[in-house]
Order: C-alpha cells, then sequence, then structure tokens
C-alpha cells in the first residue's frame, strides 16, 4: 500500500477495521492474551491509588469532587465518576509507577490509555467481557500499528506517545465497544488529532505531570467520539495530511514515515500479544540494566569483592533514551523525587548493586538519600552503544570496575519483551505486590480470579469482585 488517496485514507481504513472487526476473528490466543493485559492493568492502577503514593491522594481526592452515583470506578479508590473522568484518573494511575504495559518498537502504551478507558464505558453502560476484550485487542492494535508510522522520531523531540497515539487508539477501542459507524470513528480519529498532546520534560524534573499522559490519551478518546456521535467532524486526512498529525509534530520530518505498515495485516498480523508486561516501576530503559546489575552483584559477591570496592560504573544504551535517564547528569545521579528516581540510569544501577532488586520501596521518598546508593550512583556514567537494537529492544551493557576486576554484562532482551516474557504466574506474581495494600495475603488469588471470568460474564463483575475483596480485607484489619 503506497499513500492513501484522499477517499481511502488510513483514517477510513482504521475505523472500517475497527468498525467491522467481530469477536470471532480474533483467534483465541490473541484474546487470552488481551485480558491478561487488562488484569495487569488492573493491577498498576490499584498500585498507583496506594495512598502512600502521591498519585493514590491526588486520585482520593478527584474521586470525592467528581463523584457521580452512575458512572465507572476509580480503581483502588472504590468511588464512581463519569466514565470519562474514571478514565482520565485509572489511566493516571496506570503509569504513576511506571509499571504499565508497552510494545517494543512502537513505543506504544496501550495499557495504561486503552484498557482504562475500555473498562469504564464498558462498566458505565453494562456491557460484557467479551465486548470488553474485543475493543481492548482493536485499541491495543491501533495504537501499535500508528506507532510504527514514527518509530522512536516522537521521544526525540520530547513528546510522549501515551498522550499522542493513546486518544487514536482509545477511539478506535470505544468504537467497537458501542459498535459506532465507521464514519462517527474516522471522525473521531480526526478530532483526536486535534486533542494530540504530551511534552516528556516532566522525567527531567521529577514532576509527576507526565503520569497524566496515559489518562489524557483515555479521556480524550472517548470525548472524540462523544463529540463525532454528536455531529462534530474530523478531517480524514488527520494523519497524512499537510497539516495533519505527524507533519505538525515532526516537521521537519527525518526519513520516510511509513503509514503502509500501519494498515498491513488489519485482522491477521495481531501484535497485542507482543507486548511487554514491565515488571519494575520504572522506566523499562532501566529494565536490563537491573538484571544486569543483579547478575554483576552475585559475582562480585563469588569472588568476595564488597561494594566500597567499586570504583567506576560505565552503561552503554542508544539514543535517544540515554539522554532521557541520564541528563540532567547532576539530578539524574541524585534524584531528588520518587518520579525522578525512575527515569534515573543512575540511581537504578546503584540501588540494584546495592540492594539486589527493585520494587515500589525502593523509589519511595525516604531511600533516595541512601548513601551507600547515593556513592555509586555519582560513579555511573553512560555513552552510546551503537549495536543496539532499540526501539525493538531495551538492551543494557553494564561495566562495573571493582577491586581491580572488570565485570560486564551485556543483557540483549528488557524484561517482559517476547524474547524474555514474563509467564503468566509473573504476571500474577507482580498483580499480588501491586495489590496488596489492598486486598492482603489473598492478592494473588484475587488477580487468578479475574484472568479467569468468563467472557460472557458482565464487565461489571471484575469490579465487583474487586469491591468485595478490598471489603474483605478491611474487615479482616478490623477484627
Amino acid at each position: 500500500m503506497g499513500q492513501p488517496t484522499p477517499e481511502r485514507t488510513l483514517a477510513t481504513e482504521l475505523a472500517a477495521f475497527t468498525a467491522g472487526l467481530r469477536p470471532e476473528q480474533i483467534p483465541a490466543e490473541v484474546r487470552e492474551a488481551a485480558l491478561w493485559h487488562v488484569v495487569d492493568s488492573i493491577g498498576v492502577c490499584i498500585a498507583g491509588a496506594n495512598p502512600r503514593e502521591e498519585s493514590g491522594m491526588v486520585a482520593h481526592r478527584l474521586a470525592t469532587k467528581w463523584a457521580a452515583p452512575a458512572g465507572a470506578t476509580v480503581l483502588g479508590v472504590g468511588s464512581s465518576v463519569r466514565a470519562e473522568m474514571a478514565a482520565l484518573l485509572n489511566g493516571a494511575l496506570a503509569q504513576a509507577l511506571e509499571m504499565d504495559d508497552k510494545h517494543g518498537s512502537s513505543l506504544a502504551r496501550p495499557g495504561s490509555t486503552v484498557t482504562p478507558a475500555v473498562l469504564a464505558v464498558a462498566q458505565a453502560n453494562g456491557l460484557g467481557l467479551a465486548d470488553v476484550v474485543t475493543a481492548v485487542t482493536v485499541g491495543y492494535e491501533v495504537m501499535i500499528r500508528l506507532g510504527f508510522v514514527a518509530g522512536e522520531r516522537f521521544l526525540e523531540r520530547g513528546y510522549h506517545t501515551s498522550s499522542l497515539l493513546g486518544a487514536f487508539g482509545t477511539v478506535a477501542a470505544i468504537g467497537a465497544l458501542i459498535r459506532a459507524t465507521p464514519a462517527q470513528i474516522a471522525d473521531a480519529l480526526g478530532i483526536a488529532g486535534t486533542f494530540a498532546a504530551g511534552i516528556q520534560e516532566a522525567t527531567r524534573t521529577g514532576s509527576t505531570s507526565k503520569i497524566l499522559h496515559g489518562g489524557w490519551g483515555a479521556h480524550s478518546g472517548i470525548v472524540a467520539l462523544d463529540l463525532a456521535q454528536a455531529g462534530i467532524t474530523g478531517p480524514a486526512s488527520v494523519f497524512e495530511g499537510k497539516f495533519g498529525f505527524f507533519s505538525c509534530f515532526l516537521t521537519p520530518i527525518s526519513g520516510q514515515l511509513d503509514f503502509a505498515r500501519a494498515a498491513e495485516g488489519l485482522g491477521t498480523r495481531w501484535y497485542l500479544p507482543e507486548t511487554a508486561y514491565k515488571p519494575y516501576p520504572c522506566c523499562q530503559l532501566l529494565h536490563a540494566f537491573i538484571e544486569a546489575g543483579k547478575q554483576i552483584r552475585a559475582e562480585m559477591a563469588r569472588d568476595g569483592v564488597a561494594l566500597d570496592a567499586v570504583e567506576a560504573i560505565h552503561c552503554r544504551l542508544a539514543e535517544p533514551g540515554l539522554t532521557l535517564v541520564t541528563e540532567p547528569k547532576e539530578r539524574k545521579r541524585a534524584p531528588q523525587h520518587p518520579h525522578e528516581a525512575r527515569f534515573s540510569l543512575p540511581y537504578g544501577v546503584a540501588a540494584t548493586l546495592v540492594h539486589g532488586d527493585v520494587d515500589v520501596e525502593t523509589f519511595r521518598l525516604e531511600r533516595l538519600g541512601d548513601p551507600v546508593v547515593r556513592r555509586l550512583s555519582a560513579l555511573v556514567d553512560a555513552s552510546v552503544d551503537p549495536e543496539s537494537d532499540y526501539p525493538q529492544h531495551c538492551p543494557a551493557r553494564l561495566e562495573v570496575r571493582a577491586g581491580g576486576r572488570r565485570y560486564f554484562r551485556h543483557v540483549p532482551y528488557h524484561p517482559g519483551s517476547p524474547e524474555a516474557a514474563l509467564s503468566h504466574d509473573d504476571v500474577l506474581d507482580k498483580f499480588a505486590r501491586n495489590t496488596g495494600w489492598l486486598f492482603g495475603p489473598n492478592a494473588r488469588a484475587v488477580g487468578a480470579a479475574l484472568a479467569e471470568t468468563p467472557e460472557g460474564a458482565p464487565a461489571d463483575a471484575l469490579f465487583r469482585r474487586l469491591a468485595a475483596e478490598a471489603t474483605r480485607h478491611k474487615v479482616a484489619q478490623a477484627v
């Protein structure tokens, strides 16, 4: 396929796919993967809603302010708000601790955009889980494919794909969910192009506005479709046009935009199962370095080399990711805020070498001043890895010089990628870690029960189970 003609654009092709796809056309393994990603997304939302987190405190305040009796649930909070506001809050909670899923080369993060929107609209409208699974699948496919058009070029410019691409994936997902017409979906895609936004400056400063990107993608996609159904029209040339989405955000454009790949194999080639679950609550660029750090730490221990013997630490990774997690240098070496630390390669590597693992507790404010971590973090420098295949993967090359020895590890595949995939047990373990504050020791079983919910059940069955388990744990604590 070449450049689409004015009569047949990428937006109209995606709209036709969205409106025409039937549940039985989606392979069983893809539908299963979609449900597991829903479970994972619910878990990361609940982690972000923990009252110990800033995001949790904000969500509780806004859920009270925006309360609506007939709406959708703010996960981990339990309050009901209008569906589009639930999508905004749940999408933000999903990104709050950097554990939402992410597809490799497209850089799309559908779990914090598509999934919160679909769950909110499905619950508010009494729809079934089968509808949710179909809609989530559609949204993932559209968002990922649009990510292929530009690759890493949005990140090079300092934009963030969650809010840039998320609204488009959400439009497709909600369009499939409520059975909108192809024309309405195409108009909504055009409207979503007007809503597109999202800058990365927060990753350099430790401010928390970046977590809104997932929520904005979820929220604005719902609103765009509402507007289209009410009669507002959008440009069918939203993607390819001279003043369209890609041209406006990427001009001057380096290289060719791959519009053909976005529509190639629609309905036969499925990308959702390749989407990576994120095991660690930090930028995905750090994940392979955490694995490398674990291995080097174990080797140093076998050799009897103590951490105070470390003299230098060097990391190699690709741009534009290198700049994202290493600059400004002094702030990345000594992050002052948990969100800043989640995007700090020096802090992530140093914390791994000191503690042997990385989890939510690693990024608590009180942990950031650990003097041993600070000393090692100050030793970290980085350079470009010319052999990296980023953004397909986020590989790590880590070298530690200590006690007159050189320790080196190359981790080619970030955890969660297809070549280093997390198992269902891993996903349930992650769910338990994320939701233990709400469900207690029964948290893992809650995740397993969600994953076993039959597609014939209403979507609200998921929320009823979550509410019942949260109440049960609260009662048990009070006894």
